[in-house]
């Protein structure tokens, strides 16, 4: 089952998959940590006979923290048969997975499939959910860099799929913009009120307002309107006064 292709590529995708396993079933004793020696590197290192791609210590703390809540993380209990199969679900919802079709790659995808359909919001596969922890992230850093342009299409990238978006995603982009907008807000205070001629400050300000005039599904930066208001009133101010009519 863990070892089948089909399977494996799909978990990888749309799920989290973990196997936890300690102490021995069956009257049988145990298996113990074996040595190998990586092909690449030459360096011996310790593998789990049973579990390929597991050590020995990583699937005994993944069932001490299963059946303990570690970290706050849902508490699972145990059943008797092998495999004890469970589902948790996004919020935190714990329930036994049939071992019948936990026995088959096919009846588990089908099945975590039906899962899949009632929760609420839109589930996002692993690649795609890495595209946005990437632009998320790409972004942070250009709101830390004062780099709004950059950041703005960073954050553009996650909000393009708006209607594709889970729940938690939606709220994760709002999240950022607001944070943008509080520092750009600051910015743009900090060119209206500081020092500098006024042709120099519109000048500047004008700048600000194209770097940030990137509009999202709920419109642009609660700032740019307060910038536009500003940028039209020293323009005015700005213009040559018009000669008296004769």
């Amino acid at each position: 089952m863990l070892s089948n292709d089909d399977f494996i590529a799909w978990t990888n995708e749309n799920a989290v998959a973990e196997v936890g396993h300690d102490g021995a079933t069956g009257g049988k004793e145990d298996h113990k940590p074996v040595d190998e020696t990586d092909p690449k590197t030459k360096e011996k290192r310790s593998v789990c006979p049973s579990y390929t791609g597991l050590t020995c210590e990583e699937h005994r703390k993944c069932r001490a923290d299963a059946s303990s809540g570690a970290d706050g993380l849902p508490k699972i209990g145990q059943a008797d048969g092998v495999p004890n199969s469970w589902i948790i679900l996004p919020d935190g919802t714990v329930e036994k997975f049939d071992q019948a079709k936990s026995m088959s790659p096919k009846d588990a995808i089908e099945e975590l499939t039906k899962y899949q359909k009632n929760v609420q919001g839109k589930p996002v596969g692993s690649k795609k959910y890495e595209v946005y922890r990437k632009a998320f992230a790409d972004g942070d850093k250009a709101v830390e860099d004062a780099k709004w342009k950059v950041a703005l299409a960073a954050y553009l990238k996650v909000d393009a799929d708006a209607k594709k978006l889970s729940t938690a995603l939606e709220e994760k982009v709002k999240a950022k913009l607001a944070t943008a907008n509080e520092k750009v807000a600051a910015k743009f205070t900090e060119l209206k009120d500081g020092d500098g001629d006024a042709a120099t400050k519109l000048k500047t300000i004008k700048a600000l307002r194209a770097d940030v005039g990137t509009k999202f599904t709920s419109g642009f930066l609660a700032s740019v309107a307060d910038m536009d208001a500003w940028i039209k009133d020293a323009a005015a101010a700005a213009a040559p006064a018009k000669a008296p009519a004769k």
